[in-house]
C-alpha cells in the first residue's frame, strides 16, 4: 500500500463534503485534516442513542428487576464501556489512520488478520441487526413490507457508507438534535404526565445481585462493542487536537447517547413487558400523546438509519486492511466502494431473510460473543498506545511489509490468546455456562476477568521491546510523510 493524498482541480487537496470520499485505509495528510471536536459528540451520540440500543435496557427488566436498579447497572455499564472506547478516539488525530490499521504494531501484519476477520465480522452482524430492526419497524409504522423496507433502507445506509466521512458526521448531526429533543419529550411526559409504579422507582427491597451483575455486563459489553469504530471517525481530526478534549467529547456523546436510548428501552419494558422492543416503545410514546410513539420510532429509525452507514463504512475499511496484509493494495476510491457494496448487500440480504423478532430473541447472545472477542483487542490496543509506545508509530512502516513491525508479534498474540482463555471460565450463555459463571450463580464476570489481564500481560511481554530503535526508525522513516504522499484515484 502507498501513502496517497487527493489533489483537486486546482491543485489544491481539499475535497467537498458533497463528493464521494477518496480515503480509506491510507493516511490523512496534514492539508486534508479538518472537523470540530463537537461532531465527535454527536457522530457518538446518535450512533448509540438508536433503536438497537433498546434492546440493551430491556434486559434488566425481562430479568425481574425493577426500572430503578435496571438504571443503574446500565450506567455503571455504560460508564465502565465508555471509558475504553472513548479513549480509541484520540488515536485518529495523531496517527491519520482508520482503527483497525492501527493494529499492525501490537499482533503483525499477518498476526492481526485474525482480529480483523473477528472486526468484520462484527460489523457484517451489526449490519445484519440493523437491517432487520429497521425492516420491522419501518413494517410496524405501515411504510411497507418488513422485506421491502428492509432492503430500501439497507440500500439507503450504503449510500452514507459510499459518500463517507463527510456525509456520515453531517447526518448524525443533525439527527442528535432530533434525537434531543424527542427524547426530552419522552423524558418529560413519562416523569410529570404518566408516572411510574411506585415498585419500579423504589430502591428499597428490590435488589437483585444476579440480575443487577448481568445488565452491568450486557450495557458493558454493548458499549465495548463500538471500540473497533471509533478513530475511524476521528481521523481526519487535526493532529493538534487534544488527548484529554477528543477522549471527553466522545465519551459524552457516546456514554449519553446509549444511555439515553437503554432507559427508554427499560422504561417501555416496565411498561409493557410482554410486547416486543418496538411495540413497547410505540405504546409508551402514545401514553404522552397520541401518534408520538412513531415519533419516537421515525427518530430513532434515522439514527439506526446512518448507524447501519457506520457499520458497513467501517467493514469496508477493515476488510481492505486486511487484503492489504495478503497482498499489499492501492486502496483506490474503487475499491472501497466495492467492498462497501460487498458488505452492505450480503448482510443487508441475511437481514431481511431472518425472522422480524430476531432481535427480541437472539440480541444478547450475539452481543456477549462478539464482545469476548473485541475485549482482549481493546486491551492490548490501548495499553500499547498510551503505555508502551506512547503514540509513537511509524505511519510508513505500519504500511512496509518489511517494516519494523513485522509479519506477527508474538506479543500482542499471546496477550489475547491468555486473555481470552482466562474469560472463558466466567463466561455465561444460553448455549454454554463457565464453572466460574455457574459457582458465582449465573453472572458473567468475564470482560472484569479479560481486560485487565489481556492489558498486564501485555505490559510484561513488551518490557523487553528496543523503543529506541523504533523511535531511530520513526525520525527516518516518517521525516517527510506529507511531501510523499500520493493522489488516490
Amino acid at each position: 500500500m502507498q501513502i496517497q493524498t487527493t489533489l483537486d482541480e486546482k491543485g489544491g487537496r481539499t475535497q467537498s463534503a458533497l463528493s464521494i470520499e477518496s480515503r480509506s485505509i491510507d493516511y490523512v495528510p496534514l492539508s486534508e485534516r479538518h472537523g470540530r471536536l463537537s461532531d465527535q459528540a454527536t457522530i457518538w451520540f446518535a450512533g448509540s442513542a438508536q433503536l438497537l440500543s433498546l434492546a440493551t435496557g430491556a434486559i434488566g427488566i425481562s430479568l425481574g428487576l425493577n426500572l430503578v436498579w435496571t438504571l443503574v447497572g446500565l450506567l455503571v455499564g455504560t460508564v465502565l464501556g465508555t471509558i475504553p472506547v472513548a479513549a480509541h478516539a484520540s488515536q485518529g488525530p495523531h496517527l491519520g489512520l482508520p482503527q483497525m490499521v492501527q493494529t499492525r504494531p501490537q499482533f503483525g501484519r499477518y498476526g492481526a488478520i485474525f482480529i480483523w476477520l473477528v472486526a468484520v465480522m462484527v460489523y457484517w452482524g451489526y449490519v445484519v441487526l440493523n437491517v432487520n430492526l429497521m425492516g420491522a419497524t419501518a413494517e410496524q409504522l405501515g411504510m411497507s413490507s418488513f422485506t421491502l423496507s428492509g432492503v430500501v433502507l439497507g440500500l439507503l445506509s450504503i449510500v452514507f457508507a459510499i459518500f463517507g466521512y463527510n456525509w456520515l458526521h453531517v447526518g448524525q448531526r443533525y439527527t442528535s438534535i432530533i434525537l434531543i429533543a424527542v427524547l426530552a419529550v419522552f423524558v418529560w411526559g413519562i416523569s410529570q404526565q404518566v408516572g411510574l409504579a411506585p415498585e419500579q422507582v423504589t430502591f428499597s427491597g428490590s435488589f437483585q445481585f444476579t440480575p443487577f451483575l448481568m445488565v452491568v455486563s450486557a450495557s458493558l459489553a454493548y458499549q465495548l462493542s463500538w471500540a473497533f469504530f471509533v478513530s475511524d471517525y476521528s481521523r481526519y481530526m487535526p493532529p493538534t487536537t487534544s488527548h484529554r478534549s477528543i477522549i471527553l467529547y466522545t465519551a459524552v456523546g457516546a456514554g449519553a447517547g446509549v444511555f439515553a436510548m437503554e432507559a427508554v428501552g427499560a422504561i417501555a419494558a416496565a411498561f409493557f413487558p410482554k410486547d416486543g422492543l418496538t411495540v413497547a416503545l410505540q405504546q409508551s410514546g402514545d401514553l404522552i400523546m397520541p401518534g408520538f410513539g412513531a415519533v419516537l420510532l421515525v427518530a430513532g429509525g434515522i439514527a439506526l438509519l446512518i448507524f447501519n452507514g457506520m457499520c458497513v463504512y467501517g467493514g469496508a475499511l477493515t476488510l481492505i486492511t486486511a487484503m492489504d496484509s495478503v497482498v499489499p493494495t492501492f486502496p483506490t476510491r474503487g475499491l472501497r466502494v466495492k467492498t462497501i457494496a460487498m458488505i452492505g448487500i450480503t448482510a443487508a440480504t441475511v437481514g431481511v431473510l431472518l425472522p422480524a423478532d430476531f432481535i427480541n430473541t437472539t440480541f444478547y447472545t450475539i452481543l456477549a460473543v462478539l464482545a469476548y472477542l473485541m475485549a482482549p483487542w481493546t486491551a492490548v490496543n490501548l495499553v500499547d498506545y498510551f503505555v508502551v509506545r506512547k503514540g509513537k508509530y511509524s505511519i510508513t512502516e505500519i504500511f512496509n511489509p518489511g517494516g519494523i513491525y513485522g509479519y506477527w508479534n508474538w506479543r500482542g498474540i499471546l496477550a489475547y490468546t491468555l486473555s481470552f482463555v482466562a474469560m472463558i471460565p466466567f463466561m455465561y450463555l444460553s448455549f454454554y455456562q463457565g464453572p466460574a459463571a455457574v459457582y458465582f450463580g449465573g453472572v458473567d464476570y468475564a470482560f472484569f476477568v479479560g481486560i485487565p489481564v489481556g492489558a498486564v500481560l501485555y505490559w510484561l511481554f513488551c518490557l523487553n521491546l528496543d523503543l529506541k530503535h523504533e523511535l531511530a526508525t520513526i525520525d527516518v522513516a516518517d521525516r517527510h510523510l506529507d511531501a510523499i504522499a500520493k493522489p488516490v484515484v
